[in-house]
């Protein structure tokens, strides 16, 4: 019975490397891969929440607007465990890293941070006409070259500054591979203490248009070191708010 089972297992190992040799053939040369877990830790040039964008007329009225609803003393958004979703949750330098899946025709993004999950399509489909606004958008890639261009939209309004966005707002990335001694921006506070795995970074360079809300497109380039494989962690904001629904209910 086992010599039985090693020779029916032969065909199908021969068949596993033959389909193996296929997918590798069919894979474009050149391609890099971004698997990995990233840490941001320098962002270049540096944006803040006091020192946006230039608005326009009407964004800057939008905001305003906004924020004399509700006060610049507005609860966080994050201590309720809304995602702020995208640019801020690429450009956010607070220690949080990125998990980075890469296939053939998707590349999924897993943010440790409120739990944010990004899908990037890179198969060749056009961003669809029926699909909600969202705080993540729907993303689109092709590659040129060693790069891979990444076209966002769909995304749900949201005038929180820095990076105030309406369902007109689009962002393009470029995502490359560099490596760290050619990255000259300085290093962020929240990463000093990490020691990264090796010298590559990952830089992706975004560029934000809003015509009803940015006077010119705005770019900036968010530079990621690879950090250990096991770095993310469970963000477990859901349970606070649900303990204190528990002490409530208890008073």
């Amino acid at each position: 019975m086992v010599h039985q089972r090693m020779v029916r297992a032969v065909p199908v190992l021969v068949a596993s490397l033959l389909f193996g040799e296929l997918i590798a053939a069919a894979e474009p040369a050149g391609r890099p891969d971004f698997t990995g877990v990233w840490q941001a830790y320098a962002l270049q040039p540096l944006i803040s929440r006091g020192d946006g964008p230039a608005l326009t007329a009407m964004g800057e009225a939008r905001v305003k607007a906004f924020y004399a609803t509700y006060g610049d003393d507005m609860p966080e958004a994050g201590a309720f465990c809304v995602p702020p979703g995208m640019p801020a949750t690429m450009t956010a330098l607070v220690g949080y890293p990125i998990e980075v899946l890469q296939t053939r025709d998707r590349l999924t993004m897993l943010a440790e941070m409120e739990m944010q999950v990004r899908r990037i399509f890179i198969d060749g489909r056009k961003h669809p006409s029926d699909y909600p606004a969202t705080r993540m958008g729907y993303s689109i890639g092709q590659w040129q070259g060693a790069t891979l261009v990444v076209d966002t939209a769909l995304l749900q309004e949201s005038l929180l500054r820095p990076w105030p966005r309406s369902e007109q707002t689009r962002i393009r990335e470029r995502i490359s591979l560099t490596r760290r001694a050619d990255v000259k921006a300085p290093l962020n506070a929240y990463t000093q203490n990490q020691k990264p795995v090796n010298d590559a970074v990952l830089a992706i360079e975004l560029t934000i248009t809003d015509p009803d809300l940015y006077q010119q497109p705005v770019t900036t380039t968010v530079y990621y070191q690879r950090i250990a494989d096991d770095s993310t962690l469970e963000y477990d904001c859901p349970s606070d708010l649900w303990h204190q629904a528990l002490q409530a209910a208890e008073d």
